[in-house]
């Protein structure tokens, strides 16, 4: 019998287009554009795999989901989605999703996951988010997490220093099966030679059958990492691992057994777009101006979250209002040379100004001639107070051309 696999998905070329991977695997494509229209064909025949878009028209794919895991044999479900976030990855796989995909698809990669078509993913607890990311980074770390949720392997974290490789362990231990166990955090870069076997055989110990994090593996010496290596096949915990640097001194077997799952927790130079939400969560009650936001994003961060975190503190110390200032910044963040910092003042704010008239669909952004003419014309406004209205001065001193000028005027 021809299998068949049912597509519910409202954007017609992503639905053709996987219907075309279906028919490649000699199975039969069944297309609904809404979510009750894959209810209703779920309830009407079996399928041996549902594709979810998780935005669709009249309601969630989540509730779908929770729909298809009800039915009496629940066919397997990949999750599709173009925003996607830890709740939605994390409730995806509590429901019982096989697998999470982001937007744009990697066919091939989908082709694989249909032609496998395992068990349903374990299912694990419900929680709330306490990780922050809209940008394409983390997203993809976030559906790694939650891969990693939903099974019992080793975990290697990494990341420069303060991407948060702590944070996200925390995260996995929350929702997986040992969430009731204890987590024990085991800093490698703390022991000398002579005691880091006692230590780590404590935090083993302490661990039991909970999860153990070595925290900057990397650190343990080439003598040292023959016993870790010896203490895996005993240990009854969970073992994660961080490191904010390259594993080239670590051992090949030992770094096989420790990465079976790796999780790249990128710097926040590559997901500036989290800035304003992470800003947000340090701030409390306070508010970011936009050129204290234009600040942040411009700021090279090789402190990363943990830096932002810090000069978020300090900003609402030093602010006596409830608007965050450039002023407010730690100095790390603002220059202090009054010329450096009107002109970084001035492009900060063009830069708060553009991201807020480029924002959205780009059929509805403006063209580059309206905003140039804006920009052109506030510019000229101020320069005529300046030298009396007299545009014959204001050409002099620009050594622009007289009749340019007149022109440009009688535009505005």
């Amino acid at each position: 019998m021809i299998p068949a696999i049912l597509i519910i998905e409202d954007e017609y070329a992503l639905a053709a287009a996987l219907s075309t991977v279906v028919r490649r695997l000699d199975a039969t494509p069944v297309v609904a554009a809404s979510g009750q229209g894959g209810i209703d064909k779920l309830g009407a025949q079996h399928f041996a795999l549902v594709l979810l878009d998780v935005g669709l028209p009249d309601m969630s794919g989540l509730k779908v989901l929770e729909k298809a895991q009800s039915l009496p044999a629940p066919p397997p479900v990949v999750i599709i989605t173009a925003h996607g976030t830890l709740d939605t990855a994390l409730e995806a796989r509590r429901l019982g999703a096989r697998e999470y995909f982001l937007k744009p698809l990697d066919l091939a990669a989908v082709q694989r996951t249909i032609r496998e078509v395992l068990m349903p993913a374990k299912v694990g607890p419900a929680t709330g988010t306490i990780m922050i990311g809209a940008s394409e980074p983390m997203q993809r770390v976030f559906a790694v997490i939650a891969q990693a949720s939903g099974c019992d392997a080793s975990v290697l974290l990494q990341g420069p220093p303060g991407s948060g490789k702590t944070l996200a362990a925390q995260v996995i231990h929350r929702h997986s099966g040992r969430a009731n166990e204890p987590l024990v955090v085991f800093r490698a870069d703390e022991w000398p030679a002579e005691g880091a076997e006692a230590a780590l055989d404590d935090a083993i110990a302490k661990a039991g059958r909970g999860t153990l994090v070595i925290d900057e593996v990397g650190a343990f010496s080439r003598p040292l990492q023959a016993p870790l290596m010896h203490r895996l096949g005993d240990m009854k915990a969970r073992l994660f691992s961080t490191a904010s640097r390259g594993l080239t001194e670590l051992r090949e077997d030992l770094f096989y057994a420790l990465a079976v799952l790796q999780v790249p927790l990128p710097p926040l130079t590559e997901r500036t777009r989290d800035i304003p939400a992470l800003a947000a969560s340090f701030l409390g009650d306070h508010v970011l101006s936009a050129e204290a936001l234009a600040a942040l994003k411009a700021h090279a961060w090789p402190g990363n979250v943990r830096e932002l975190k810090a000069a978020m503190t300090h900003a609402a110390a030093v602010c006596g209002g409830g608007t965050i200032l450039p002023h407010h910044l730690p100095s790390s963040i603002v220059k202090s040379d009054e010329a450096n910092h009107l002109e970084d003042m001035m492009k900060h704010s063009l830069a708060a100004w553009l991201d807020q008239k480029t924002t959205g669909a780009d059929e509805s952004m403006p063209a580059y001639d309206d905003l140039l003419e804006t920009v052109e014309s506030s510019m000229l406004e101020t320069l005529l107070k300046r030298f009396e209205n007299k545009p014959t001065r204001v050409a002099a001193a620009l050594r622009m051309n007289r009749a340019t000028l007149r022109r440009k005027l009688k535009e505005d």
